[in-house]
């Protein structure tokens, strides 16, 4: 019987413990390693910027595109406009989907200051789904938005060597812009 008594007090003074951790604060929970562990895989997916994220070649493209054309300055409504069109030509978007996708991109390299030390990061999702042809369509596209205002500038032209040399050595599958 004394066993008894002693495992019914050891019970009780573990959830008097632990309802005292949990009053003054503490979370229970993190003492469970498997929510740990799914808090962590949720922190290392939805953690990182959504601009890492990017598992779409078309919206990777953008954004390298847009954040090209961001690094000489304000971007003018001419410039704007030229881009969309590229997008509709290469891309075969409609208008009103191109200017959503080059208003969407913008917005996610508004706050990248050193854009040419990302594009390893925002090219890596979708690399591998990027065919030779498409690599080759993106660094034109990218060195044409660099030439809009006339000359390429250093930070663009920054941006293109990163785009180059993150392409040069990888295998490509043979997939279409999407």
């Amino acid at each position: 019987m004394h066993i008894i008594i002693g495992v019914l007090t050891a019970i009780a003074g573990l959830v008097w413990a632990l309802h005292s951790l949990h009053n003054s604060g503490v979370d229970i929970n993190s003492f469970n390693p498997f929510t740990w562990a799914r808090r962590r895989r949720w922190e290392k997916l939805y953690g990182a910027k959504p601009l890492f994220n990017l598992e779409k070649p078309m919206e990777a493209a953008a954004v390298l595109i847009v954040g090209t054309l961001t690094q000489e300055g304000v971007i003018t409504s001419d410039q704007k406009a030229q881009v969309v069109d590229m997008f509709v030509r290469h891309f075969h978007l409609s208008n009103e989907n191109a200017a959503s996708l080059f208003a969407s991109s913008a917005h996610m390299v508004k706050n990248e200051i050193n854009l040419h030390e990302s594009v390893k990061s925002i090219l890596a999702p979708c690399l591998d789904s990027l065919t030779p042809d498409m690599k080759d369509t993106l660094v034109d596209m990218l060195n044409d938005v660099a030439r809009l205002d006339g000359m390429v500038a250093e930070h663009q032209q920054k941006i293109i060597n990163s785009v180059c040399g993150v392409f040069s050595g990888t295998p490509s599958s043979t997939s279409k812009w999407g």
